[in-house]
């Protein structure tokens, strides 16, 4: 029995020791930052975006976090905001935009990495596929809105989540922020219409050209088991 009893107190150790080991917070990984700033009636709009990576082979990261800081002249902070994006495949990359609203203009934007919870996955990066977005049309209308169109394609063989995301780059290339936009529900098989009208109060006044991206807002890696049938 003596025997017995410690044979399953050492496999309750390795059990725990493996849990633990599975599972890892590290900072989120930030590729790219940017940002620019707009006036209002109200003070002032601060669009920011970011693209964030995960490094490993073998990890699923879920809820990557990034606190966005709005500094004054001195220094002092104005206000701060932690963001979190969707859950990122292996080897994959996410992108994520937000307008900051307040009465005082920054004269600089921190972008601090805040933890990801990194958890070991039985899939391969390859099975991560991307969804595809094709015919974007972008125009504005009457109202002051740049209206722009599109479809998307769910790779999946199930209905799944996304977000579009559009970044924003400058002449040079850099990123100077960004606009998303949620489909709660992107069906399998053929592609589906989007529209997005982002304010043209909105845009920067430098744009030199705009990235489309499309990815699942699946944020842990349970969520993906059901749609890769695993």
């Amino acid at each position: 029995m003596k025997k017995i009893a410690s044979a399953i107190i050492f496999l309750g150790i390795v059990i725990t020791v493996w849990a633990q080991a599975s599972f890892r917070d590290d900072p989120s990984v930030v590729t790219e930052s940017g940002y620019f700033i707009t006036s209002s009636s109200r003070g002032y709009k601060v669009n920011v975006a970011f693209v964030i990576s995960n490094p490993y082979e073998n990890r699923f990261a879920s809820r990557p976090k990034i606190q966005v800081t709005l500094r004054a002249v001195d220094n002092s902070i104005i206000t701060s905001r932690e963001l979190s994006g969707a859950g990122i495949p292996p080897k994959g990359s996410i992108a994520f935009c937000e307008t900051l609203r307040t009465d005082e203009k920054p004269t600089r934007v921190d972008f601090r990495p805040l933890s990801a919870s990194y958890e070991t996955t039985e899939f391969k990066p390859s099975e991560f596929r991307l969804y595809t977005l094709n015919n974007i049309r972008a125009r504005p209308n009457e109202y002051g809105y740049m209206k722009v169109t599109g479809e998307i394609g769910n790779p999946y063989p199930k209905e799944a989540g996304a977000w579009i995301c559009l970044l924003f780059r400058d002449k040079q290339g850099k990123l100077v922020g960004g606009h998303q936009l949620w489909k709660s529900e992107v069906p399998a098989g053929e592609p589906i219409p989007f529209e997005m009208s982002i304010p043209i109060d909105e845009l920067p006044e430098n744009l030199g050209s705009i990235d489309k991206l499309a990815f699942s807002h699946n944020n842990n890696q349970s969520s993906w088991r059901e749609i890769l049938r695993k």
